[in-house]
């Protein structure tokens, strides 16, 4: 269920059986944005029931935080008018025309377009994957937008960071909350790592090992200085502090 944060934000926590990620919904007094679309119409479908159970709106607009999959897969299923950066948007467009059985998927995982990691969580959350559909937003911003929801501000903003250039944050400065999605975390398409399906138990050793790249995050720590936030979440984490998240980025 949503779980109230701030006056304003509620967030979904993360589902990892299939790597749907933490869900943000930021509430304002005339309308309601959700930050990050989850990974199918199965897990939009849940979200809304929990919405409805739990008393709250909704959304009227959805805001996605970078392209992959597990983020972006559920837009077309919530209904409303969606929202990404230039370069998110770019790469749904170019995903739109990908084939889902397992001959084109297991060709991207030896290019290197996909990782064998999302392609297995594919597999897991779509039994019958033809009901893949990637859709373009229908809002594409370059750099900043804000969205005012009513007493409350929604600023999206493109941080890059070192998990995915493309990478948007949406910053709630009445609640001085940041939801990252995963613009704190490791590039996981960059240098190779093994991933088993059937030995899921060394995926976190296997991504502790992947180093961040030290001169995004030093890029990425220059944006977050600007920003006046107390408490943050990403996308697959629990919410930390900002001293947090900077000693994570540090280490």
């Amino acid at each position: 269920m949503f779980q109230k944060l701030t006056e304003h934000i509620f967030v979904r926590p993360a589902e990892p059986y299939t790597d749907r990620p933490n869900i943000g919904l930021i509430r304002g007094e005339n309308r309601t944005l959700l930050f990050d679309a989850g990974n199918s119409a199965a897990n939009v479908e849940k979200l809304k029931a929990e919405l409805t159970a739990g008393g709250l709106p909704l959304p009227d607009l959805v805001a996605v935080s970078h392209w992959h999959w597990d983020h972006s897969f559920g837009m077309a299923a919530w209904g409303v008018s969606t929202i990404a950066g230039r370069d998110t948007d770019r790469q749904l467009r170019r995903m739109g025309s990908w084939k889902w059985d397992d001959e084109a998927m297991a060709e991207r995982v030896r290019r290197r377009e996909d990782i064998a990691f999302c392609s297995e969580m594919i597999k897991r959350e779509y039994p019958d994957r033809s009901k893949i559909n990637v859709t373009p937003a229908d809002i594409v911003f370059d750099g900043h937008l804000t969205v005012e929801l009513g007493g409350v501000t929604c600023e999206l903003i493109h941080a890059r960071g070192p998990h995915s250039l493309d990478s948007v944050v949406c910053y709630v400065p009445e609640d001085r909350f940041l939801l990252l999605g995963d613009s704190d975390c490791k590039n996981l398409y960059g240098i190779p790592w093994h991933f088993d399906i059937g030995h899921e138990e060394n995926f976190g050793p296997a991504t502790d090992a992947i180093p961040y790249d030290r001169e995004l995050v030093e890029e990425f720590l220059r944006l977050l200085d600007t920003l006046d936030f107390t408490r943050c979440v990403n996308g697959h984490g629990e919410p930390m502090t900002r001293e947090e998240l900077y000693q994570k980025l540090e280490e």
